[in-house]
């Protein structure tokens, strides 16, 4: 259900994916779509989360800065067309509406930021980075990130992900 989820979303508008079409897409169910999910946010903020999971793994190579720089550059690369779509149209509801912020910061960007935190926890561990600056650090780096995805004022590629990851890594 949720690759269909996607698999819509690369030809729709966000506006255009409703529970209805996810249904008829995965095959399934309106009644089996609800029994997981209570609105199409829902679906979407676990698919693209599932998504990030399957597409953005935990590098360890061994120092901080290598560890960003493969993490941010994955997160680059997962940035195609649909999934931009979806993370303007979330962006956009979230400012509109607190209760779907609150879904948004719970289904989806809780588990990115666990992942990045992990990350730089590995970090800490070899002191690297102190524990206070590792949690600032996903706030900076996803705030960045977020910045840039809407209010386009630079571009979310590989010299922003490796910009991001020396400045990081240098403390």
């Amino acid at each position: 259900m949720l690759a269909a989820t996607l698999a819509l979303a690369a030809e729709e508008e966000p506006a255009g994916l409703h529970m209805e079409a996810i249904a008829r897409r995965a095959g399934v169910s309106k009644e089996t779509l609800y029994r997981w999910w209570h609105s199409k946010t829902e679906v979407v903020l676990d698919a693209l989360a599932e998504q990030g999971q399957r597409t953005i793994g935990l590098p360890d190579t061994g120092t901080l800065r290598g560890d960003l720089r493969t993490f941010l550059r994955a997160t680059v690369d997962s940035a195609n067309p649909a999934t931009m779509r979806l993370l303007y149209s979330i962006a956009a509801a979230a400012a509109a509406d607190e209760a779907v912020a609150h879904q948004i910061r719970d289904r989806f960007l809780a588990t990115r930021r666990a992942d990045l935190g992990q990350l730089l926890d590995r970090a800490a561990d070899r002191g690297e980075i102190s524990r206070g600056r590792a949690a600032l650090a996903v706030d900076f780096i996803y705030g960045s990130m977020w910045y840039r995805l809407i209010f386009r004022v630079g571009p979310l590629g590989y010299q922003w992900a490796d910009e991001v990851a020396d400045a990081i890594a240098a403390g």
